[in-house]
């Protein structure tokens, strides 16, 4: 399916898409249609409230609180404060007979949810509602995150609580995060990933983490899911560190630049900040000279990847050099090589980070995990649906998310329509 280019003037297999997959002829009428499918999905959620004593439906609450996190609502006052301001447009699909919600009954219906129901519902809701565009191998980066504002420290009067740590997997392809994982105040990221390997399909996937995690154990997770790994090797591993740091001297470099047999290499620039940036990405099938290679599951190829960075200061150009050492289970593809290291940072630049500046999670201060954990899964939604329509507005995703609550009844139709119609940029 070709991109939009005129929201008003769809091709015919733009049109006879929205028939086959919603049965309508219009994106006009998406938005009822959509939101009524998501009312849909969310009735399989566990409702564990005494029935009689049921004042508003878990799918309203829940459908209420995707719009507003969608709108850029932080906080369950927030959202309070979006219905009352939306109030005609959130009554025009969802019953509140019981009027509009406190903040506290947010939460409290939050807190109830059974938080992987809720993940499986979003995922495969999203997966329903966007164009089945994913032929590229996915990358998929695991790293931890920790929300700071659900700490106390102890007093007096209450005992300490640890903030929620969370271990998340992000989809290169979908956009979003995928799956995560509590981390256990007593453990850390290391047995929680093979954990989430052990759950997740990453069937011919690349798995990408931080160092922390290249663990032995974890590696043969990777091959028991039948999936691929590209992993940094750092101090955590000070022989095997030292000795690809051994490895890829400057010699060696040099006969990699010049094509040497069973090696690739790559050579990228970027202009940043002032600075004058080079990436220079070495890869060999040569493996075997390392005494502990067989120990590392289907290990396959080592690599580096150097970082010139040239900085003006004080009238003179200042020269700073990082290498970082990379195995794989992959073979000799140094693009495919280049690809898993530079989309490992999507983790941080397209999920982590929005997390804590675009909905200020660290400064949210609930202290029920559980209804803090499934707002947490219904933001990683909403960011996974932001990112994919980015590329037809042409802003910021806060901007987006401006737009989006400015004015419901027209913007968010727009919105709809490029979230199931778009074509991704990326493929």
């Amino acid at each position: 399916m070709k991109p939009i280019k005129n929201i008003d003037k769809l091709d015919k297999r733009q049109k006879k898409y929205l028939k086959k997959k919603f049965g309508i002829s219009s994106w006009k009428e998406l938005a009822p249609t959509i939101l009524k499918d998501l009312k849909e999905a969310m009735k399989e959620l566990t409702d564990t409230r005494q029935q009689v004593k049921i004042k508003y439906k878990i799918w309203d609450i829940v459908t209420v609180v995707v719009i507003s996190c969608l709108c850029g609502m932080k906080t369950w006052e927030e959202i309070h404060d979006f219905v009352v301001m939306k109030y005609g447009f959130f009554r025009k699909f969802l019953k509140m007979s019981g009027g509009i919600p406190s903040a506290k009954t947010y939460e409290r219906v939050m807190s109830i949810i059974d938080k992987d129901e809720l993940k499986v519902i979003v995922l495969d809701f999203f997966k329903t509602i966007t164009t089945d565009l994913y032929s590229t191998i996915d990358i998929l980066n695991f790293d931890g995150r920790v929300n700071n504002g659900s700490k106390r420290k102890e007093t007096a009067k209450v005992d300490a609580i640890s903030p929620l740590n969370c271990l998340n997997v992000y989809s290169n392809n979908m956009k979003m995060c995928i799956a995560e994982e509590i981390i256990d105040k007593k453990t850390n990221e290391i047995p929680t990933t093979a954990k989430i390997l052990g759950k997740l399909n990453v069937e011919g996937c690349i798995i990408t983490w931080d160092a922390l995690n290249t663990q032995k154990e974890n590696i043969s997770a990777v091959i028991n899911a039948k999936a691929y790994y590209v992993v940094p090797i750092k101090a955590n591993h000070p022989l095997f560190y030292q000795d690809l740091q051994d490895y890829f001297d400057d010699d060696e470099q040099n006969l990699i630049i010049g094509g040497k047999p069973n090696t690739a290499y790559k050579k990228e620039y970027e202009y940043k900040n002032g600075s004058a940036i080079t990436y220079e990405y070495f890869q060999t099938t040569n493996v075997k000279w390392y005494n502990d290679y067989k120990s590392w599951d289907n290990l396959k190829t080592n690599g580096m990847v150097k970082k010139t960075i040239v900085s003006p200061k004080d009238g003179k150009e200042e020269t700073s050099i990082e290498s970082r050492y990379y195995i794989a289970n992959i073979n000799l593809n140094i693009e495919l090589f280049k690809d898993a290291i530079r989309k490992h940072w999507s983790v941080e630049n397209k999920l982590h980070w929005h997390l804590d500046v675009t909905y200020n999670m660290d400064n949210n201060h609930t202290l029920n995990k559980n209804a803090l954990m499934n707002l947490e899964i219904i933001n990683k939604f909403c960011l996974g649906m932001l990112e994919r329509v980015k590329p037809y507005y042409n802003m910021s995703l806060k901007r987006i998310m401006n737009t989006l609550s400015l004015d419901l009844e027209n913007n968010f139709l727009e919105f709809l329509a490029f979230l199931t119609l778009a074509q991704d940029s990326s493929q």
